[in-house]
Parts: C-alpha cells; sequence; structure tokens
C-alpha cells in the first residue's frame, strides 16, 4: 500500500513537472557567463602552466579527459581552441535551443575542468552540474531559453517520455548543489579559525589570496572588529547551511536561498574576488531553485500595486 502510495506520488510529481523554465534558463546563462569570463580574461598561457615540475601537457586518459577539445584538437594552438570553447559558452549563454546547447555546455564545462592546469572549485562543480542539466533540459522544446513556458504542445509534454528524465535531471542538480553547500558548512566547523569566529579576518590578510580590489581597506578594516568578524565567519556558515535546507524545500524558500547565494558570493567577490566560482555558483543555486522561483514570481509581482502605490496596476481579466 505504501509501495503504491509512493509510485503514485512520483508519477504526480513527474506530470506536474515544469520541463521549461525561464529562471532555470537564467541559470544557465549566468554560469556560461561565468565560464566565458575566464577564458576572456586569462590567455592560454596562464592557463596551461607547468605543475609540480612538470611539462605544460593537457592530459587526455580516457573515457573522460580524451573527449576534452583540447585533447580532440590535437597540437593545434590553445589560445585557438580557447576561443572555440568561448563561442560554445557564449552560445549557450545566449539561450538558444535549450535542449540542444546543454549538450554544449557540458561539453564546454568538461574541455575546462579536465584539460585547465590550474581549475578551481567553479570548474568542478560546473561540470557536475552541466551534465544533470543535459537531462533537465530534455524536455524543453523552445527556440529559447527566455520564452514563456508551455508555448504550442506545451499539454503534450507531460506524456513525452522525456518528462521523466527532466524531472530527475533537475532532481540531480538540487540535490549536488545542497550537498555542495552543506558540506561546506559541515567542513568549517572542525576547522578552528572558523569554529571560534576568526577565520575571515585571516582570509582578508593572506598575502596571495586575501582582500584585494577597490575594497580591500574596507575589509581588513571591518574584520579587524572583532563582532564583524564573528558575524561575517558564523554567517557565512549558517548561509551555507540555509542555502541547502532552502533548496530541499518548495516555493519560496527555494527562492530565498537563490536570494542568499547571491549576497554571499557577491560579498566573497567584493572581498577577495574569484569572480568566475561566485557566479558559477550563484547559477547553478538559480538552476536548483528555478521551479521555486517561477512559481513565486509571479506572486511576487502580484503584490507590487499594494506594497508600492506608484507602481502599475495588475491587469484584471476581462
Amino acid at each position: 500500500m505504501f509501495a503504491q502510495r509512493l509510485i503514485a506520488g512520483l508519477e504526480r510529481s513527474v506530470r506536474r513537472f515544469p520541463a521549461e523554465s525561464r529562471a532555470l534558463g537564467a541559470g544557465r546563462s549566468v554560469m556560461a557567463l561565468a565560464q566565458a569570463s575566464v577564458l576572456v580574461f586569462t590567455p592560454a598561457s596562464h592557463l596551461f602552466v607547468p605543475v609540480g615540475g612538470a611539462e605544460t601537457e593537457v592530459g587526455c586518459a580516457p573515457p573522460v579527459q580524451a573527449v576534452s577539445l583540447y585533447c580532440l584538437a590535437g597540437s593545434a594552438d590553445r589560445q585557438s581552441v580557447g576561443l572555440v570553447v568561448l563561442a560554445m559558452l557564449l552560445v549557450v549563454a545566449s539561450g538558444i535551443l535549450p535542449r540542444f546547447t546543454t549538450v554544449l555546455h557540458f561539453w564546454a564545462s568538461l574541455s575546462l575542468g579536465q584539460s585547465v592546469s590550474l581549475p578551481d572549485g567553479g570548474d568542478a562543480v560546473a561540470q557536475v552540474v552541466t551534465f544533470f542539466l543535459v537531462l533537465a533540459c530534455a524536455n524543453d522544446r523552445r527556440t529559447w531559453h527566455w520564452q514563456r513556458p508551455g508555448g504550442a504542445g506545451g499539454g503534450d509534454r507531460a506524456g513525452s517520455p522525456w518528462q521523466g528524465l527532466a524531472w530527475a535531471g533537475w532532481w540531480g542538480v538540487r540535490i549536488q548543489v545542497a550537498y555542495i553547500y552543506l558540506n561546506s558548512a559541515l567542513a568549517k566547523l572542525p576547522v578552528d579559525p572558523w569554529a571560534e569566529g576568526s577565520a575571515t579576518y585571516y582570509v582578508a590578510r593572506m598575502e596571495n589570496f586575501g582582500a584585494a580590489g577597490l575594497f580591500a581597506d574596507l575589509f581588513r578594516w571591518a574584520t579587524g572588529i572583532t563582532l564583524i568578524a564573528l558575524l561575517s565567519t558564523w554567517g557565512t556558515i549558517l548561509a551555507e547551511t540555509l542555502i541547502a535546507l532552502f533548496l530541499l524545500r518548495r516555493g519560496s524558500r527555494q527562492a530565498v536561498a537563490a536570494v542568499i547565494s547571491a549576497a554571499l558570493h557577491v560579498l566573497i567577490v567584493l572581498q577577495i574576488g574569484i569572480l568566475s566560482f561566485g557566479f558559477i555558483m550563484v547559477g547553478a543555486v538559480l538552476c536548483a531553485a528555478s521551479r521555486g522561483i517561477d512559481a513565486y514570481a509571479p506572486r511576487l509581482r502580484d503584490r507590487l500595486p499594494r506594497r508600492f502605490p506608484g507602481a502599475p496596476a495588475a491587469r484584471v481579466p476581462g
């Protein structure tokens, strides 16, 4: 009896799953543009460097590394190959044919993550998330992912054999991204500077990885204040935990997870840089929270006339 109810519930969830999503499309675009920024601002000579005294070679071990574009290109100039990867990412960011360009996105992410000598955490996240996005967009038949969902033939999509694959892919993104944030939060707890609340003080003053840019002096001054150092250190752990938990909840809580993620990573970008990593994570959270954002956005829009008298009045049907 329990098994029958479980199966019936899963069938309803799959059937009601919105396979077309503007929020998920926005997340894809943010991730692709963040990855593209690496290729735009970093020459190939800085992406492929000797590590541990070894020659500057691209690993091409089968089966995964061998399909990297840098391996398939053989002896071609890496800067030229990078331009091809950049073009792929810009096509993805445009939103055209999401059902098919998710494959391009995964290929580009795999090429960067498996071939670049010094990948960061964002490259690893992008590889996994874009793999699940190939599945999550399997039933998205729009020309652009900015189009309104539910166009012609929308009623037939719920019964499509691709619907279950799309549902499973979105859940894969959701669980994976939630795990990343929860694992990050829990991993900080046994580390003394994080546990005692002084981590951001030391991070801001690291020689090669500390506060930089226009706000460097401001962040060093602020983290020198004990209360701010405590709040920013423990606040980071709390924010990561909330993102993980809210992503696994329904409705507007997923949208809250996206807001917290954006705020957290913008602050990190302003403090220590790592622009591409920050916005890859923001894009990944947008994808994971897409169902909640899509459901909550119309309700938020409808409330605007009541909260802001100057906003245009909602159109009344009929």
